[in-house]
């Protein structure tokens, strides 16, 4: 008896779990892939005949919409598809599942076919110009094919007019100007010519060549430091020719005179008669001889004489006052 009856339980919990194994139970979300709503996209467990009978149209490439259940009860009925297990949803959605082509895929897309017309080699250095802002183009998932236009045109001077096919008989038309760009230094806030670059100030971004005119600067490092030759605005191609070490010795300041020669290092004051940078030859005038000399540029107000009888570049001297400078140079000598 004890064995009848376990084999009856065995026997109900069986039943019990091929009923809930084949009770048809509602999703929570539906992805599709065609332009109709099957049974099968809304409904587990449900007979295979009866799973590929349509009942909806889909939203369009993409988009997500709401169905009450109430609705989907309702055209499940008419199928014999019973008893539904709702699990206490009011609601599902339905998605269209869709290959995204943004923006960006579509010009690099537009750039490729501009760059086979320009014949340049990469078509990373196609610059693409759209007319009007692109939304995103949604295809059918299925169509995993480069994007290619139905019609268009692309003259010598990069200007293109393509239409592309979308989604059924939708269409869409680009339009824009498309022209070989490089990798460019641009400022990122308006500068004032004499100002000193720092690394906030720069980025790198694909510009067209005309912007730079052949000339645009290319190395972001390179360009950190050095003063600028013009005003810019912000967003605009630096050129090469922009580019100047910073004069960190200017016309009319006072500045400190090194002499220097083997043993002896003698300093002093100066002015500056113009102006120059790190490295550059200048000239001063030593304000306690009255001499103009050319020294070399080696800091921040400071400029170097190497010589020991420096390029007298003034007709103030004379031989007297020569002799005195020499003596003087010996004297020091002789003292070190």
């Amino acid at each position: 008896m004890k064995r009848l009856a376990i084999a009856a339980v065995l026997a109900v919990l069986t039943a019990s779990a091929a009923s809930a194994q084949t009770t048809p139970v509602l999703r929570t979300n539906a992805l599709v892939s065609s332009e109709l709503v099957l049974i099968g996209d809304l409904v587990d467990h449900v007979a295979p005949a009866k799973a590929r009978i349509p009942v909806f149209r889909a939203p369009d490439l993409g988009e997500t919409g709401s169905v009450p259940v109430a609705a989907v009860l309702a055209a499940l009925r008419p199928h014999d598809v019973l008893g539904v297990d709702t699990r206490g949803m009011t609601e599902l959605s339905v998605t269209r599942a869709s290959r995204a082509v943004s923006a960006s895929d579509l010009r690099h897309r537009i750039a490729e076919l501009v760059a086979e017309r320009l014949r340049v080699a990469d078509p990373a250095n196609i610059h693409v110009a759209l007319d009007t802002p692109m939304p995103t183009i949604h295809l059918d998932a299925s169509n995993t094919a480069p994007l290619a236009p139905l019609r268009g045109h692309v003259d010598r001077n990069g200007r293109f007019d393509l239409t592309f096919k979308t989604d059924g008989s939708n269409f869409v038309r680009v339009t824009g100007q498309a022209s070989e760009a490089y990798e460019s230094v641009v400022v990122t806030r308006p500068v004032a010519r004499g100002e000193v670059l720092r690394a906030s100030d720069l980025r790198i971004e694909k510009r067209p060549k005309s912007e730079g005119q052949g000339d645009a600067a290319r190395d972001l490092n390179a360009a950190i430091g050095m003063s600028i030759q013009q005003s810019l605005r912000a967003g605009q191609v630096v050129r090469n020719n922009d580019l100047a070490k910073p004069q960190i010795v200017k016309r009319g300041e006072a500045v400190v005179l090194h002499y220097e020669v083997p043993g002896i290092v003698l300093t002093a004051r100066g002015k500056a008669e113009e102006s120059g940078a790190m490295g550059d030859v200048v000239s001063i005038m030593n304000l306690q001889s009255k001499r103009v000399v050319q020294g070399i540029v080696t800091g921040n107000g400071h400029v170097t004489v190497t010589s020991l009888a420096p390029q007298i570049v003034s007709a103030t001297t004379n031989r007297a006052s020569n002799q005195h400078a020499s003596a003087a140079l010996a004297a020091r000598s002789k003292a070190e």
